[in-house]
């Protein structure tokens, strides 16, 4: 019986890493969200939504709740913090160095439709989500968003 081969990490296009500097969205998209990240590394980001919510996940591996910020202002939300470098001191040869480390922080644009008012934020496993109630548009003003920490 023949294996079944591991699956592949998709390579990101730099063709999208483009698009998404310059236009603020990527090739392909079903909806224009724009997201654009403006300090060191950029963290894996989903957006998606269902029937009732509109979600953010992102891949935050190896960061405390307390190093992440969660921003929310009118059509925007802003998420940013610090990965420190968790590796033993001393002296090293990397045979592969793919872990970034450093400060990220990501601005996300939502659509018109999605309520940034009730942004909640949950902290799990690594991952971060950001909630949002779809339906009749309310814009925020400038505010914080705790995040919990879910079991």
């Amino acid at each position: 019986m023949p294996q079944a081969r591991p699956q592949q990490a998709r390579r990101r296009d730099p063709m999208d890493d483009a698009f998404e500097l310059f236009f603020g969205v990527g090739r392909g998209s079903a909806r224009p969200v724009g997201m654009h990240s403006d300090l060191g590394w950029r963290p894996a980001t989903d957006v998606y939504e269902t029937a009732e919510e509109f979600v953010i996940q992102m891949d935050l591996a190896g960061l405390r709740r307390d190093d992440i910020q969660v921003m929310a202002e009118e059509d925007f939300l802003l998420v940013k913090g610090v990965r420190g470098n968790i590796a033993p001191a001393g002296k090293k040869h990397f045979h592969k160095m793919e872990i970034q480390i450093g400060p990220f922080q990501r601005h996300i644009r939502v659509p018109d439709y999605v309520d940034v008012s009730s942004a909640t934020a949950t902290y799990r496993a690594g991952f971060l989500f950001i909630r949002m109630g779809k339906g009749a548009p309310r814009r925020s003003p400038r505010r914080s968003i705790r995040i919990e920490e879910a079991d």
